[in-house]
Order: C-alpha cells, then structure tokens, then sequence
C-alpha cells in the first residue's frame, strides 16, 4: 500500500506544481540562499509539508479505526472509490469544488494569511514551519491521499500512508525550488492531464480493496504467507 501513497504523491505532485510550485519558490527567494544551503531548506521546506501530512495521517487514521470497528469499512472503501473514479471520468477537478465551500475559502484565506506573514520574516523562520503551514492548505491532490488512508482503517496504517505520500511529492517539489525554469508552462500543461488518471487509479484500487476486504488490511505478502485465507 505504501508503494502506491508513493506513486501518488510523486505523480500527483507533478500536476501541482503549478499551485505549490511558486511558495516553494517563494520561500527559496526570501531566504535568499543558493547552492548547498538552498538545498538545505528546500529539504526542511519539505519535511514540514510532510509533517503535516503525518498529522493529518493520525487525524484520519483515528477516523479509519472507528469506521472499522463499525464494520462499515467496506462501504466507505468502495464510496471513496466510486467518487474519484466519477470525478476523473467527468474531469471534475476537487480543488474547484473545494473552492465552492466556504468553510474551505475562509480556512484557505487564514491559513494564506499566516503563511503570507511568515514569509514576510522569511529568513528568521524555520523552512519547516513554513512548509508545515503549507501542508495544511486545501488541496485535492492531498484529500485523495487521505481517501486512501482512511481507507486502512488504522492508526499506523494512515500515518505511514501520508509519510510515503509526502516522501514521493519531494522530488518535483525540490525541483520546483531550485530549478524552476525547467518547468515551463507547456510541461505544465500536459502534467495536468496526469490528474484525472491518477484520481482513477486510486479510485479502482479503493474499489478492488473494498470489494476485496478479506485480503489484509496491509497487504503485507509476508503477513499473508503467515496468516493465509483458508478456503474449508
């Protein structure tokens, strides 16, 4: 299961570039910094954006573990599922429908205003605040991850989702930061097409696990050697 938070959050980031791309420019332009230090925080950036994925991980986990003990795991797996794959269908894109909610424009505007401020005193603040605060902003792309952590119906399970998730957004997010001319609006473009593909994918593995269910939650091979499903 990890492989595929990886997956996402590496491809999905590459679709994202265009939203996050510029505040990690931002912040690497009000730090100032080039070379080996630039690298430095363009890590640290990165590590808090995962930080808060990991928060987010537990938040949700804990959401997981009650939907499990309900014995509704199934339904909700396969709910998930079916919405990403009509949304990548039809092209429907979630962060426009997140900007259609007001609960999410006025969390987006606190959260905007709080960065904003931090990057104001960019350099006497930590790269891993301001990447902290950015993981908490709005994102589709972030909301499809927690879809399928909460589909692990664990704390750990969730957690370790989201940290993969974030390990695999760091290559484009590194790259964006400290060679961003490399991603020009063209590439941009074509990267876009990516999203629908992606929210798809998910949405049949969500699907397939829901449907599944008597596979381990983990879908660890060694754990299904040594607890294999009997058929009598």
């Amino acid at each position: 299961m990890y492989w595929i938070a990886f997956t996402l959050g590496f491809f999905g980031s590459l679709h994202c570039i265009g939203m996050c791309g510029p505040l990690a420019l931002a912040v690497m332009t009000a730090k100032g910094e080039k070379g080996l230090p630039a690298f430095g925080n363009s890590i640290l950036y990165n590590v808090g954006r995962t930080i808060s994925y990991i928060t987010l991980g537990i938040a949700f986990g804990l959401l997981g573990s009650v939907i499990s003990l309900s014995g509704t795991q199934r339904i909700v797996s396969i709910s998930l599922g079916v919405i990403m794959v009509i949304m990548s269908l039809f092209s429907i894109n979630p962060d426009m429908l997140i900007n259609k909610s007001s609960f999410f424009r006025k969390s987006f505007s606190r959260l905007s205003r709080v960065l904003s401020k931090a990057l104001e005193k960019s350099k006497r603040v930590s790269p891993v605040y301001l990447g902290a605060v950015n993981g908490l902003l709005p994102c589709g792309l972030v909301y499809i991850a927690i879809a399928g952590a909460v589909s692990l119906s664990n704390i750990w399970g969730s957690t370790g989702f989201m940290l993969f998730f974030g390990l695999g957004t760091f290559p484009a997010m590194i790259g964006v930061s400290l060679g961003h001319q490399v991603f020009n609006s063209s590439l941009r473009v074509s990267l876009k097409k990516l999203y629908p593909v992606i929210a798809f994918i998910m949405g049949m593995y969500l699907i397939y696990r829901g449907i599944l269910s008597k596979l381990p939650l983990e879908l660890n091979f060694f754990e299904a050697l040594n607890n294999p499903v009997m058929c009598h």
